[in-house]
This record gives structure tokens, sequence and C-alpha cells, in this order.
């Protein structure tokens, strides 16, 4: 049996139908791949009052000891949720009471805890309800990522939450009076008019530049330039910076970007930050011929063409 949300809701923005112009040097052999980022509609958006529920660390709710499916990151997964996963945290995890006197928010899900899907998918709902941040105690997995850079994303946004609830892996919560966030879109897809508010938000007032970078993932496990040496080289004699986006705070990487008139990098985390740059600048994402990608964001904040490249230096 699954779950879906049926209770007193408050709808905070409508759809919206999503058109985007394709890239000028985007082939008719690519342009299959990226068909669903062309033309799409958002979600209904809604702050969901769910009541009584149960959260596990990583934002999976259960009503009545059944999943509730808006909350999985991958609703095909629903079958695992419901059994295998549910036992192993009603026999191994800590069982935690949460205060009936505070309404608790929640708007994560199982894979918040990385850059790009912080900053796309969790930020984007909180923004919706930036006018309400006061009513609520947030609840957010206990992880580096988002005690570090979640946390100073929201303050950066001015979101300021009657308190934070930090879930531990080893937890399992009960929830008197839980509220949860539903999808602005999916992931990959923008609502693009709540990423240039939140663009805005960062750097509206902000003297901008054109410095030009290149972010680098020598660092990375995978997903690597495995000539980067000599495309550094190269981009070097056209002015470009060679950063580490590792080694920046989040508010230095807002500073810095903010600068930024050009960004080129192989897909990954690191190209989130284009979010933090101004309006009109470029993109060039390298990649191997796969979906989704990364220059949505600045598309979604820009009117300019996005590049996309190719080649065969990865793995």
């Amino acid at each position: 049996m699954l779950t879906v949300m049926r209770t007193i809701d408050s709808r905070l923005r409508d759809s919206t139908r999503v058109v985007r112009s394709r890239p000028a040097n985007l082939s008719a052999d690519d342009a299959v791949l990226f068909e669903d980022h062309f033309s799409y509609s958002t979600y209904d958006s809604y702050l969901k009052c769910i009541g009584k529920a149960k959260v596990s660390a990583d934002s999976v709710v259960y009503k009545n000891y059944a999943p509730v499916v808006e909350s999985l990151y991958r609703a095909e997964s629903v079958a695992y949720y419901r059994f295998r996963y549910l036992a192993k945290k009603v026999l191994m995890s800590r069982k935690v009471e949460l205060e009936a006197s505070k309404a608790f928010l929640l708007a994560t899900d199982q894979d918040s805890s990385g850059h790009f899907h912080w900053f796309t998918e969790v930020l984007p709902r909180l923004w919706l309800v930036k006018d309400r941040t006061s009513e609520f105690d947030l609840m957010l997995p206990d992880t580096p990522y988002i005690r570090a850079v979640g946390v100073a994303s929201l303050e950066q946004f001015d979101l300021r939450f009657a308190g934070i609830h930090w879930m531990k892996p080893d937890e399992l919560y009960s929830v008197p009076n839980l509220y949860y966030l539903s999808k602005v879109s999916r992931t990959g897809q923008m609502d693009d008019a709540i990423m240039k508010e939140l663009n805005q938000a960062l750097i509206g007032k902000r003297p901008t530049g054109n410095r030009k970078f290149y972010i680098s993932r020598e660092r990375a496990e995978f997903r690597k330039v495995l000539n980067e040496p000599e495309l550094s080289e190269r981009l070097a004699a056209y002015d470009f910076e060679v950063l580490h986006s590792e080694d920046l705070s989040l508010a230095d990487q807002i500073e810095v970007f903010s600068h930024c008139g050009t960004l080129i990098s192989i897909h990954g985390a690191g190209l989130t930050n284009c979010l933090f740059m101004p309006p009109g600048g470029k993109v060039v994402e390298l990649r191997k011929r796969t979906g989704t990608g990364i220059w949505q964001i600045q598309w979604a904040i820009n009117t300019i063409t996005i590049t996309e490249c190719r080649t065969r230096t990865f793995h």
C-alpha cells in the first residue's frame, strides 16, 4: 500500500510551461538527448500538512507505516521502502519523539546532500515559503555538506527558520505536526522565475565582472578530463583562471562567480556555481553523450545560447 498525501494543502505556485530555444551548435543527432529540457511543465507546488508521521534521516516519510510516495526521490523504489527499508529502520533505529507544540517542515530527499540537488531542488522549495519561515522548525539530514554549505545558503538567502532539527542516520522520528514542501519540478528541469529570483537575491546589488574561470575536477574520484594539464595550459592563453571550487566557502564562491563572464568545466557539482553568475554569462559544459546538463541552471537565469562540448578525454 502506498500513501499519497490527501491533506489540507496550501497551493504555493501553479505549474508553468517552459519553452526554450535550442543551442545554436546542437546537432540534430544530439538534440534527442535533451528533448525533455526544451519544452516541459513545472509542477504545481504545495505546502502539505501531513500531521502525524514518521520520518527517517534521509527524509522518507511514513504515514501509518506506509511510505508517502512524494517523499521518495525515485517512486519506482517504493517496494524497497515499503518493506526492507522500513523494517531496518523500525528494528535498528533509535526512536525519537519530536515536540507536539512545534510545526516541523521537510523539503529534502535522499539526494539533497549534493551541491546541484541542494541549489536546484531544495532551495527553490524553501524560497516559496520565504515569508513564513519563522513558523517552522526545518528538518535537515545531518550531513557535512548540509551543515557547511546548506546552512550557509539559508543565511545567504535570509531564510530564517524558528529552528533546525538535525536528522541523525541512526534515528527514526515521530513527528506530531509535519509539513512537507512538494517538488517544484523534475530533477534537471528548472522553474525559470524562481531561479532568476534566487540569482538576483544573491548578486542583484553586487558589482559584476567578466573574468573567465575553468573549474578543475582533478581531485575528484571520477568524471575527469584526462588531459587537463594540456587543457589548462591552452585556456590560460585565453586568460582563464583555474579554480578548485571545493577550496572556497559558499560566500567566497558567490563572490568569485558573481564576477564571472565565462565558465568552463566538465559535468559536475562545480558547475552549479553558474547560478551565481550575472545574467548574460557563458557556460561551456564538457560531457559525455548523455542526458541532463547543468547548463539548465544558466539557461534558466539567462537568455543566452549555451555551448555544449563532448570529447573522448573523459572517464
